[in-house]
């Protein structure tokens, strides 16, 4: 049936007014789930741990499947094809690598934390190719949002504090990590200066611009050197991918100078820099410097409006844009040389470097400041030696993920207990072998591949700049483990990807939905297996033995490789002192997993005469310094010489 001309031209007419409110619902919708799934990483301890996992990947996989079911146009381009088929790649042969493990169970664990980024990029992409933007947003409004929080944690101590015993007086709630909250905090500076300099909405770009204040004062309070210097080289990618340098230097230091001027004040104050300072002192300093952060964060808003109004009504001819962006580059050229002929040449300046990198740590002390500027490695050189080793051992396939604990334990010369190298890079090439190496390096690498095409977005620059920060950083730490700040690589890594996407795959939505629901399934078996475990502890909380057995079989059942539910069981009949049961189920633990030294110290613990003596044994060659071991020795010569009568 055809329709009058003057029918035609009005619905074509209300279709093109109601497409601009549907792409902003749209925009609005992809902005708050972004947001919503990284904080809720971020405050589920980072998502460092596999209780987080199952549900936060269902969360992704569902979101990923809404995108395709209800987007009109809904499709996924080759680039971002192509990064979720790399993540995949990388998550498989993580799963294939527990044949071959160690420790199969830590293998299956890294393997469900690699789901998770799958599930991730899928929804990402999906949502990505038509609201790119709205997802660097809310990656954006969730690292403030953390960030944010964990400031307040300095500047409430008396409602939000309580030092941790691990990271002492640096910032590190809700993460966890102080390195890893100082990274998130580089990234949102980053994306926080884009947003400032770039962004369409005038409100959008003033909450930028007041963000890098907060932002920029917990980056310091984490006391994190290396999220400093990958701010530094988020910055330089960030004036290199972004077209309009000049306008980012403007926002720089225009707004920036707040941010500094922040770090500054917050450097003087005693109390909030100095670890054991009275709590009454921090309160007091806190509440003040409270009021200071607002009233800098609103100068940089107010600062960013105004520079907005100039750029509208004046514009620099392209040779004075020239001649300011040669000035600046000349600047930098000219502190390079003065700073070479003052402290030496670039190669003596790298040399001490390094001494100061492999060197320890100086004596601890009070204040915190000097903790910024020295670059000692703090053990990694260490670590990297070890891992090396086990890549030496294990050339082609690796020892399986997650498998490096096992190999630090044995052959370190230290006794700081370490799960992960502080280098992403070495560790995948240790556990999985060039292949993974490979797969990780395609995944990773594809976003920057995609740069020449995605700077001409306006926030393409940012987004860059954000990601190299975090490739930068995990060359030094385990950013990769906490779910919260890989996430938000993972979103910059999309933003780029699909910005520079223009062909549609021919598949618009049933390969990617088939996937979507595939990763669903998985996700709601990793959940089972997490709640089954639940269930175990709380019949071992209430003392129910038999219900913990049986949760322990239904457990095992969905996780045969897992020593987790039989280890749990033995540790708590081993405290309730019901040794037979505890050396029964224990056993089973170990006909999984052999190589645990803590297992093998379980059972010594519930045994006796030589059983007792090859326990200790397998434990000496497993973990040679372990202080758990020479505790429970010196405990029984403490027994024995009390039974003798000994002194």
């Amino acid at each position: 049936m055809s329709h009058p001309p003057a029918v035609s031209r009005l619905a074509v007419q209300v279709d093109a007014a109601a497409r601009p409110r549907s792409d902003a619902s749209r925009r609005l919708v992809v902005a708050a789930a972004t947001l919503a799934v990284i904080v809720a990483a971020g405050a589920a301890r980072g998502g460092y741990f596999p209780g987080s996992w199952g549900w936060l990947a269902l969360a992704c996989s569902w979101l990923a499947g809404m995108t395709l079911v209800l987007g009109d146009d809904a499709a996924i381009g080759r680039a971002g094809a192509a990064l979720v088929l790399a993540a995949t790649g990388l998550g498989a042969w993580t799963l294939v690598s527990t044949v071959w493990s160690v420790n199969p169970a830590q293998t299956a664990l890294e393997a469900q934390r690699v789901l998770l980024y799958v599930a991730a990029l899928l929804a990402l992409v999906a949502a990505g190719r038509r609201a790119g933007s709205a997802i660097l947003v809310g990656t954006w409004g969730a690292t403030a949002l953390l960030a944010g929080y964990g400031l307040l944690t300095r500047l409430l101590p008396e409602r939000l504090g309580g030092n941790d015993a691990i990271s002492g007086y640096r910032l590190s709630q809700p993460i966890g990590y102080w390195n890893a909250l100082g990274l998130l905090a580089a990234m949102g500076c980053l994306l926080g200066i884009g947003l400032a300099a770039r962004a369409r909405a005038r409100v959008l770009r003033a909450l930028a611009a007041a963000s890098l204040v907060p932002l920029a004062l917990a980056l310091y309070f984490t006391y994190s050197r290396g999220a400093w210097i990958a701010l530094a080289g988020g910055a330089i990618a960030l004036l290199l991918a972004d077209r309009a340098r000049l306008q980012m230097l403007s926002v720089v230091g225009g707004s920036g100078v707040w941010a500094a001027a922040a770090v500054w004040l917050a450097s003087r104050d005693r109390p909030l820099v100095t670890a054991g300072a009275p709590l009454a002192a921090r309160s007091h300093d806190g509440h003040r410097l409270l009021i200071v952060v607002l009233v800098l964060a609103v100068g940089g808003a107010v600062t960013t409006l105004a520079l907005e109004a100039l750029e509208r009504r004046v514009a620099l001819p392209r040779p004075m844009r020239r001649l300011v962006v040669g000035a600046l580059i000349s600047a930098v050229v000219a502190t390079g040389i003065a700073g070479s002929l003052t402290y030496g040449a670039p190669w003596t300046l790298a040399h001490r470097g390094w001494h100061t990198f492999s060197s320890s740590l100086p004596a601890a002390t009070t204040d915190l400041n000097s903790r910024l500027f020295h670059l000692s490695s703090n053990g990694r050189v260490a670590q990297w030696d070890v891992a090396w080793s086990e890549a030496q051992a294990h050339p082609w396939l690796g020892s399986g993920a997650g498998t490096y604990e096992r190999y630090w334990t044995r052959d370190r010369h230290i006794p700081s207990k370490v799960r992960d190298v502080h280098n992403l890079y070495l560790e995948v090439l240790a556990e999985l072998g060039p292949v993974g190496l490979g797969l990780l390096v395609a995944m990773l690498a594809l976003p920057l591949a995609m740069l020449v095409r995605s700077r001409r977005r306006a926030l393409g620059g940012s987004a860059a700049g954000a990601y190299v920060a975090y490739l930068l950083h995990v060359t030094v730490d385990w950013d990769w483990e906490i779910g919260a700040v890989t996430l938000v690589a993972l979103a910059c890594a999309a933003a780029l990807v699909t910005a520079a996407d223009v062909r549609p795959l021919r598949i618009r939505r049933r390969g990617p939905l088939a996937f979507a629901v595939v990763l669903a399934g998985l996700s709601l078996f990793v959940i089972a297996g997490r709640a089954e475990l639940g269930r175990e502890s709380a019949a071992v909380a209430r003392g129910d033995w038999a219900g913990a057995a049986h949760a322990a079989r239904r457990t095992s059942s969905l996780q045969p490789w897992s020593a987790e539910p039989w280890q749990l069981l033995g540790e708590a009949e081993l405290s309730a002192g019901r040794l037979a049961a505890a050396r029964h189920d224990l056993g089973r633990a170990l006909d999984r997993d052999a190589g645990s030294w803590e297992l093998w110290l379980d059972v010594a613990r519930a045994s006796d005469g030589r059983v007792r003596v090859a326990a200790m044994n397998r434990v000496r060659r497993l973990n040679p310094l372990s202080p758990e071991l020479a505790a429970y020795v010196a405990s029984l010569q403490s027994l024995s010489r009390i039974q003798t009568g000994q002194p």
